[in-house]
Protein backbone atom coordinates (compact mmCIF):
# COMPACT_ATOMS: atom_id res chain seq x y z
CA UNK A 1 0.00 0.00 0.00
CA UNK A 2 1.38 2.75 -1.06
CA UNK A 3 0.59 6.53 1.04
CA UNK A 4 1.04 9.95 -0.12
CA UNK A 5 0.98 13.12 2.04
CA UNK A 6 0.29 16.56 0.62
CA UNK A 7 1.60 18.74 3.25
CA UNK A 8 -0.36 21.96 2.83
CA UNK A 9 -2.84 21.03 0.56
CA UNK A 10 -6.15 22.95 1.38
CA UNK A 11 -7.86 19.56 1.82
CA UNK A 12 -5.88 18.31 4.81
CA UNK A 13 -5.40 19.60 8.75
CA UNK A 14 -8.25 21.09 11.06
CA UNK A 15 -8.79 23.64 8.62
CA UNK A 16 -10.13 21.40 5.44
CA UNK A 17 -13.08 23.10 5.79
CA UNK A 18 -13.69 26.57 4.82
CA UNK A 19 -16.65 28.49 5.70
CA UNK A 20 -18.07 30.62 3.05
CA UNK A 21 -19.14 33.31 5.35
CA UNK A 22 -17.20 36.72 5.58
CA UNK A 23 -15.38 36.56 8.92
CA UNK A 24 -15.64 40.14 11.69
CA UNK A 25 -12.82 41.34 10.06
CA UNK A 26 -14.40 41.69 6.77
CA UNK A 27 -17.44 42.72 8.18
CA UNK A 28 -15.77 45.64 10.07
CA UNK A 29 -14.29 46.59 6.70
CA UNK A 30 -17.24 46.83 5.28
CA UNK A 31 -19.28 48.76 7.68
CA UNK A 32 -15.97 51.10 8.40
CA UNK A 33 -16.53 51.38 4.31
CA UNK A 34 -20.23 52.38 4.65
CA UNK A 35 -19.82 54.69 7.25
CA UNK A 36 -17.42 56.52 5.46
CA UNK A 37 -19.68 57.08 2.24
CA UNK A 38 -22.68 58.08 4.78
CA UNK A 39 -20.43 60.65 6.53
CA UNK A 40 -19.42 62.30 3.30
CA UNK A 41 -23.15 62.67 2.32
CA UNK A 42 -24.25 64.44 5.31
CA UNK A 43 -26.57 66.87 4.54
CA UNK A 44 -26.36 70.73 5.01
CA UNK A 45 -28.13 72.32 8.02
CA UNK A 46 -29.71 75.36 7.20
CA UNK A 47 -29.96 78.23 9.68
CA UNK A 48 -33.47 79.95 9.53
CA UNK A 49 -34.77 83.58 10.45
CA UNK A 50 -34.20 82.47 14.46
CA UNK A 51 -30.45 82.58 13.19
CA UNK A 52 -29.15 80.08 16.27
CA UNK A 53 -28.26 76.74 15.68
CA UNK A 54 -26.58 73.73 17.67
CA UNK A 55 -23.68 72.41 17.20
CA UNK A 56 -22.32 69.29 18.71
CA UNK A 57 -18.61 68.29 19.49
CA UNK A 58 -17.77 64.68 20.06
CA UNK A 59 -14.47 63.09 19.96
CA UNK A 60 -12.98 64.14 15.92
CA UNK A 61 -16.34 65.30 14.96
CA UNK A 62 -18.59 68.36 14.33
CA UNK A 63 -22.43 67.55 14.19
CA UNK A 64 -23.67 69.09 11.72
CA UNK A 65 -20.23 69.26 9.31
CA UNK A 66 -21.76 71.73 6.78
CA UNK A 67 -24.19 74.70 7.97
CA UNK A 68 -25.28 77.65 5.70
CA UNK A 69 -26.71 80.74 7.09
CA UNK A 70 -27.52 84.61 6.14
CA UNK A 71 -25.23 86.98 6.85
CA UNK A 72 -25.00 89.32 10.24
CA UNK A 73 -25.52 87.81 13.36
CA UNK A 74 -25.53 84.58 14.50
CA UNK A 75 -25.35 82.42 17.22
CA UNK A 76 -23.84 79.31 18.07
CA UNK A 77 -24.82 76.72 20.59
CA UNK A 78 -21.82 74.39 21.24
CA UNK A 79 -22.09 71.24 23.54
CA UNK A 80 -19.57 69.24 24.08
CA UNK A 81 -21.08 65.61 24.18
CA UNK A 82 -17.23 63.94 23.98
CA UNK A 83 -15.39 62.46 26.74
CA UNK A 84 -12.80 64.50 25.99
CA UNK A 85 -12.42 68.57 26.32
CA UNK A 86 -13.25 70.52 23.03
CA UNK A 87 -13.62 74.18 21.51
CA UNK A 88 -14.75 75.63 18.25
CA UNK A 89 -12.71 77.61 16.02
CA UNK A 90 -14.41 79.93 13.21
CA UNK A 91 -11.84 80.67 10.64
CA UNK A 92 -11.46 82.28 6.76
CA UNK A 93 -8.27 81.51 4.60
CA UNK A 94 -6.38 80.69 7.70
CA UNK A 95 -7.34 83.34 10.37
CA UNK A 96 -9.59 82.79 12.86
CA UNK A 97 -12.88 85.04 13.19
CA UNK A 98 -14.25 83.33 16.69
CA UNK A 99 -12.79 81.02 18.88
CA UNK A 100 -14.81 79.71 21.98
CA UNK A 101 -12.84 78.70 25.64
CA UNK A 102 -11.87 75.02 25.49
CA UNK A 103 -15.23 73.51 26.36
CA UNK A 104 -15.14 70.32 29.21
CA UNK A 105 -17.04 67.26 28.76
CA UNK A 106 -20.53 67.76 29.24
CA UNK A 107 -20.50 71.53 29.00
CA UNK A 108 -22.23 73.97 26.30
CA UNK A 109 -20.94 77.28 24.96
CA UNK A 110 -22.76 80.19 23.46
CA UNK A 111 -20.73 81.72 20.48
CA UNK A 112 -22.27 84.73 18.92
CA UNK A 113 -20.67 86.22 15.58
CA UNK A 114 -21.98 88.36 13.03
CA UNK A 115 -19.85 87.05 9.24
CA UNK A 116 -19.79 88.28 6.07
CA UNK A 117 -20.74 86.24 3.05
CA UNK A 118 -17.86 83.17 2.15
CA UNK A 119 -17.27 80.02 3.26
CA UNK A 120 -15.85 79.96 6.18
CA UNK A 121 -13.95 76.33 8.26
CA UNK A 122 -15.19 75.26 11.36
CA UNK A 123 -12.65 73.27 13.71
CA UNK A 124 -11.74 72.18 17.13
CA UNK A 125 -8.50 72.84 17.49
CA UNK A 126 -7.50 71.32 20.88
CA UNK A 127 -4.55 68.94 20.71
CA UNK A 128 -5.08 66.79 17.31
CA UNK A 129 -8.79 67.10 16.85
CA UNK A 130 -9.24 68.73 13.60
CA UNK A 131 -6.41 66.13 12.26
CA UNK A 132 -8.19 63.14 13.59
CA UNK A 133 -11.94 65.07 11.90
CA UNK A 134 -13.25 67.56 14.21
CA UNK A 135 -14.24 70.24 10.94
CA UNK A 136 -16.62 71.34 8.86
CA UNK A 137 -17.68 73.94 6.41
CA UNK A 138 -20.24 76.88 7.35
CA UNK A 139 -21.31 78.78 4.15
CA UNK A 140 -22.55 82.27 5.04
CA UNK A 141 -25.01 83.42 1.76
CA UNK A 142 -25.90 87.48 1.01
Amino acid sequence: MRVEIIIGSPMSGPRAYSDPRPGPRALAAVLIACASLLGACSPTRVVGAGRTFQLALIEYRIVPDKVRAPAGPLTIEVHNYGRLTHNLQISQNGLANATTKPIAPGGTVQLDVTLAPGEYSLSSTILSDQALGAYGTLVITS
